[in-house]
């Protein structure tokens, strides 16, 4: 069962903390608390088997929920691209994989 490449969970994690440097009025320390968090979602991210892109997103919105609620609706929209892209990847891979 094909997993998320370590470059793409990385792609993912960046792109959540490059967001958090969008929300105003919360002090760098928060924002630090805020980058642990993400950071914390790693392991589960490369562990998951074939990974549906809307259950990664819910699941982030789940476990990041307070960092979540701040993020704008574009960008929560280019995170969803970013990670359908990815997922994207891992279905045509699959995909090949049947065929030979």
């Amino acid at each position: 069962m094909p997993r998320l490449s370590p470059q793409d969970v990385r792609d993912i994690i960046e792109t959540l903390e490059n967001g958090i440097n969008f929300i105003p009025r919360v002090s760098n320390i928060e924002k630090m608390k805020m980058r642990s968090k993400i950071r914390e979602q790693e392991g589960w991210l490369q562990e998951w088997r074939n990974p549906p892109a809307e259950a990664i997103l819910q699941k982030l919105a789940g476990k990041l929920n307070s960092i979540f609620l701040l993020y704008t609706y574009d960008f929560v929209d280019k995170l969803r691209r970013l990670i359908s892209e990815k997922t994207g990847r891992l279905h045509a891979e699959k995909k090949k994989s049947f065929k030979t």
